[in-house]
């Protein structure tokens, strides 16, 4: 069964990745940002989710393919990912979904992304209560946003 990451965990996947300073801190949630991957399970059940805001998938994947700073930051001001952000984020989300990982071998793999406009996924995609972890997420050179990793419960 999958686990919830360490922030430290998250902040060394991010930096590895990224290849830059990345600072993490925990955060309350307090609303489930707009933009999703859903983890699956190698027995096809959704096992684990990250919520990210607009500024973490911009910022995110602007830092990984060297595209510059404020590129992200006018899909910030327009409150939506560029198409070729929106890409390159799903590749993000890829990688994250090694923090997932158990030490059961059970592999966890990216099923589906959702952005907006797209309707959020019903409430099958609703982490367990207790089973999530907010996260405010500074990506040296690039700015803030929010990331929230949920465990949804399956097996």
């Amino acid at each position: 069964m999958p686990s919830l990451p360490t922030p430290d965990a998250v902040s060394q996947t991010l930096s590895t990745f990224l290849r830059r300073e990345v600072f993490v801190r925990e955060v309350p949630v307090n609303a489930r940002p707009p933009v999703l991957g859903i983890y699956k399970s190698s027995s096809g059940a959704p096992v684990a989710v990250c919520a990210s805001d607009i500024a973490f998938a911009a910022f995110s994947s602007a830092a990984f393919a060297l595209i510059p700073a404020p590129v992200a930051r006018d899909s910030v001001k327009a409150g939506a990912l560029e198409e070729g952000l929106g890409e390159i984020f799903a590749e993000v989300l890829n990688v994250l979904s090694r923090l997932f990982a158990s030490h059961e071998g059970v592999r966890v793999t990216l099923m589906q992304t959702v952005f907006p406009p797209a309707p959020l996924p019903p409430s099958g995609s609703q982490p367990a209560p207790g089973g999530e972890l907010g996260l405010e997420i500074d990506i040296d050179g690039y700015g803030k946003g929010l990331l929230v990793l949920g465990l949804l419960g399956a097996a």
